[in-house]
């Protein structure tokens, strides 16, 4: 056990009983399903506003960004007061995901490459300060933000041309990175895995999304620090199907793998197995900072689930068309 696991026991005790709490709180399948057949935007901010998780915050807010905004400052807040300072640093894992939107969409904006109805992402439960990252790009400010960070930025502004598809990329290569070197320092195996199969997730999309380019065309945008090494998932059907069919993810998945090409439904429900199977093991790591994060991971999917309804719900896509786009549900039954 790490020094960080062993030291704070007392801390971590009282976590695990506040979360027995908060957890009442976290949404079930029955509010996706209300939200995702919602006629529109304004009938799922009604419905936003009736759910326990909204409960929480100030009732006057009705407006989907805002109440996105403030459960997530009111969640991180919680999940900071239960951990230990020391800590704090090993949730970035899962707010580093909110801010790969925001560095994107700052550093696409300056580069003149965002539309002129793209809006700002928000979220309450981020690693930096979007505003600081705002003022970076404008004069040069650093403020409190990370010295790699900043560099990261630079680089992306004075290199050599880019699209925004690249932009994208870089900045989850960048994000990813981060994420495993905080998973190491937390002495968790169980996060190094969360992480790691997350890579993996990730990179099975875009590997089946480009089955038909070519390796080289393909590699750029696969993130490295997975359990499948980038390099045999870029290809065709048949060498993504095999790259699988050899990594300890193919239990989870179905036997005929030709289905992950047809069906990116079925996939992202596996993909939630997958993630899930994370998640509980880590809440059967007591006096640890395992169950605490798994609990954050949850509520973290939650939130960027409800961003990607209210999305798709003010592009008037149909629900069927959402649930391609929707992130892996976890709920508070990956708790048992």
């Amino acid at each position: 056990m790490s020094s960080l696991q062993s030291t704070f026991r007392p801390k971590f005790a009282y976590s695990h009983g506040r979360m027995g709490v908060l957890k009442l709180l976290l949404m079930e399948q029955s509010d996706v399903d209300r939200m995702l057949g919602a006629r529109d935007l304004k009938e799922v901010e009604k419905i936003l506003t009736e759910l326990k998780l909204t409960s929480v915050i100030d009732q006057g807010i009705n407006e989907g960004r805002a109440i996105l905004e403030a459960v997530g400052t009111w969640m991180r807040r919680e999940v900071e007061q239960m951990s230990p300072d020391e800590a704090d640093e090993i949730f970035h894992i899962l707010w580093l995901e909110n801010d790969a939107p925001v560095i994107s969409y700052f550093i696409k904006q300056k580069l003149n490459l965002t539309s002129e109805i793209s809006k700002e992402p928000l979220s309450g439960m981020s690693a930096f300060d979007p505003d600081e990252i705002k003022q970076f790009i404008k004069d040069g400010s650093q403020g409190a933000l990370p010295m790699h960070l900043t560099d990261f930025i630079t680089e992306m502004l004075g290199g050599e041309e880019s699209n925004a598809k690249e932009v994208d990329t870089a900045v989850a290569a960048y994000i990813a990175n981060l994420q495993l070197e905080l998973a190491g320092r937390s002495g968790s195996e169980h996060i190094k895995s969360f992480v790691s199969h997350k890579i993996d997730l990730n990179n099975i999309r875009t590997a089946v999304r480009l089955n038909k380019e070519e390796e080289d065309e393909v590699l750029p945008y696969l993130l490295g620090g997975g359990t499948i090494p980038a390099k045999e998932l870029a290809g065709d059907k048949d060498k993504i199907v095999s790259a699988i069919e050899h990594s300890g993810l193919f239990m989870f998945l179905p036997n005929d793998l030709e289905t992950l090409f047809s069906d990116p439904i079925e996939f992202e429900q596996l993909a939630a197995h997958i993630v899930a199977t994370d998640v509980s093991k880590m809440w059967n790591v007591p006096l640890s900072i395992d169950p605490l994060f798994a609990f954050a991971a949850i509520t973290n999917n939650q939130l960027k689930l409800i961003r990607t309804i209210l999305i798709a719900k003010r592009s008037e896509l149909t629900p069927q068309e959402t649930k391609q786009s929707l992130p892996p549900f976890l709920t508070a039954s990956n708790f048992a």
